[in-house]
């Protein structure tokens, strides 16, 4: 069996077509067989409008899941105008606490967390699938859960906190999960942020299905502050990890999408809102 897999690229920080809009946040829309799977709906009702452009369907969706409990993820949320059809949510049960960022005021802090009134909605919420670990929705698709932190240099990033039994504490980031379409010998990949370290989740995707090549990974990456070597570091793993096609989106940067260009070349395909990728 040969997997089509074709993703179109309905949110993301830059657009280069007419008629498009770009905002900081991330949405894709996964075709896989005769499912359909969004992918995130950043942070407003951009994707309903790219959607529309581009003749996605949003009728036509079969799963929603949010990769973590961020804003410019899962804020548009309330703005998808199928909300009441039948689909099934998932997403890690922290994604649902109050997520904070510390300001440069003293003891003060952003709230970034998702706006999930409507997903308190008798309706709604009864559709919702939480979960740790990691989970078969469909026929050859999983959620990760949790990703383990196994590389040291892949620090718990500062200024992220959350809000949990009353308390503020530092956000380790536990909510962000990926979603994996399996085919026979090959895996795709789609991250969110990444926010546990690309390196990890590339570590962690491998011990999930040790025998299968990486053929896309469609991925914000969180490289953009990170220092020269552990962006070297990282872009290393993925040119051992002889993946197909790489698609740094999002809050990867523009520094690190160059430098993952530079080393990758032709498997590096720098995207925007509008695109469309099958493989």
């Amino acid at each position: 069996m040969i997997l089509i897999l074709k993703v179109q690229i309905l949110t993301d920080n830059r657009v280069n077509k007419r008629g498009l809009l770009a905002e900081h946040g991330l949405s894709l829309w996964i075709e896989k067989d005769d499912k359909v799977i969004l992918f995130d709906t950043g942070q407003s009702s951009v994707f309903c409008h790219n959607a529309k452009a581009m003749g996605a369907n949003l009728e036509e969706v079969d799963y929603i899941v949010i990769s973590h409990g961020h804003y410019d993820h899962g804020g548009g949320l309330q703005f998808f105008p199928y909300i009441d059809k039948a689909q099934t949510i998932y997403a890690h049960p922290d994604a649902l606490l109050k997520k904070l960022v510390s300001t440069d005021q003293d003891e003060s802090f952003r709230e970034v967390g998702i706006p999930w009134e409507i997903l308190r909605q008798d309706r709604v919420k009864e559709r919702i699938v939480y979960n740790r670990k990691p989970l078969m929705i469909e026929n050859e698709v999983m959620i990760s859960g949790e990703i383990p932190r196994t590389n040291a240099c892949e620090e718990v990033r500062k200024g992220f906190y959350l809000e949990k039994d009353g308390m503020i504490i530092p956000d380790l980031m536990r909510d962000e999960q990926m979603l994996i379409m399996e085919d026979a010998g090959e895996i795709a990949l789609f991250l969110g942020c990444s926010h546990p370290g690309i390196i990890n989740c590339l570590t962690y995707a491998q011990k999930l299905f040790p025998d299968k090549r990486i053929k896309l990974l469609i991925a914000g990456m969180h490289l953009e502050n990170v220092s020269s070597g552990l962006l070297q570091m990282s872009i290393q793993h993925m040119i051992a990890m002889n993946i197909r096609k790489v698609v740094p989106l999002h809050c990867t940067g523009f520094r690190a999408m160059g430098e993952i260009k530079r080393f990758l070349g032709d498997s590096c395909l720098l995207g925007s809102v509008g695109d469309t990728i099958e493989i």
